[in-house]
């Protein structure tokens, strides 16, 4: 009897010996309970958009001033994946207010280089206010990776000015401008894969509401003060494709109203959610 007990003693303690190795490997804390396109999220976040961060810091001024609101989008669109992958497709309505954190965050990016057109960096701001509506990607169907495709395609104007002016003289700026196409060409091929024909919805948990949006702890560490309010942005640039001009609409008209998103919209942004409404209760 005592021999058994031994034994049993023994596989207790192998099995926290390996448990307490674990928890040394995640730091001791509970890791977050995420999905596949999640996780897919994650290593576009954490390749080269996180190197794109630290290049634009080490540029500094008002380039890394903009990069701050790109990251601030891609968080609230991260957090826009999370609730998708756990939640069922909600109504246009309850689409929008959940949409809208990062489509607030795309306008500021983009009013940032409207307030900074006589800076010496004006071609950085503009390369990244060109190609910040890939995020719009959320609202494409049904290819929305060729819609990020197209963002990359109106940067590279400004892109290749970047290049021009610094190729030779100093390779931050020509790495920092391939840090970014190298970035949206990974956020399009983790469209590809994982929301080949729109954004993918959980089938099963409840349907949506913009409350788990804001309920969600944020990522990352907090700001040192809270974000500016809302403010209007405007239009992105039109590839000139219909579902490219859809998607920018749809982000302006929700720019535009502000935090009732459900008022003020004009004939043609009516147009557009009635567009997107179908789209929506298609897919």
């Amino acid at each position: 009897m005592s021999g058994d007990l031994s034994a049993l003693v023994a596989r207790l303690e192998a099995v926290t010996t390996r448990l307490e190795a674990a928890a040394d490997k995640t730091g001791g804390g509970a890791s977050e309970d995420v999905g596949v396109s999640v996780e897919g999220y994650d290593k576009v976040l954490n390749d080269k958009v996180a190197e794109f961060y630290k290049l634009s810091a080490k540029i500094g001024g008002e380039v890394e001033e903009q990069v701050q609101l790109v990251k601030k989008a891609f968080d609230a669109q991260r957090q826009f994946i999370v609730i998708a992958s756990k939640n069922q497709k909600p109504g246009l309505e309850e689409f929008k207010k959940l949409v809208k954190p990062t489509a607030d965050a795309m306008g500021e990016a983009q009013n940032y280089r409207e307030k900074k057109r006589s800076s010496n960096m004006f071609n950085h701001l503009s390369a990244v206010s060109e190609a910040i509506p890939a995020l719009g990607w959320v609202t494409v169907s049904p290819t929305p990776a060729p819609y990020v495709k197209e963002m990359v395609d109106a940067a590279q104007f400004y892109m290749n000015r970047v290049l021009k002016d610094y190729k030779g003289k100093d390779d931050t700026h020509v790495e920092w401008v391939k840090c970014l196409k190298d970035a949206l060409t990974d956020l399009q091929a983790y469209v590809k894969a994982n929301h080949t024909t729109g954004l993918v919805w959980s089938k099963t948990g409840g349907v949506a509401k913009a409350a788990a949006a804001a309920a969600a702890p944020p990522q990352g560490p907090k700001p040192a003060a809270p974000p500016p309010p809302p403010i209007q942005a405007p239009a992105p640039v039109s590839s000139g494709t219909d579902q490219t001009g859809a998607a920018n609409a749809l982000f302006s008209e929700i720019n535009k109203a502000g935090t009732n998103i459900s008022a003020g919209l004009s004939s043609c942004g009516l147009q557009v959610v009635c567009n997107f409404r179908e789209k929506l209760v298609r897919g």
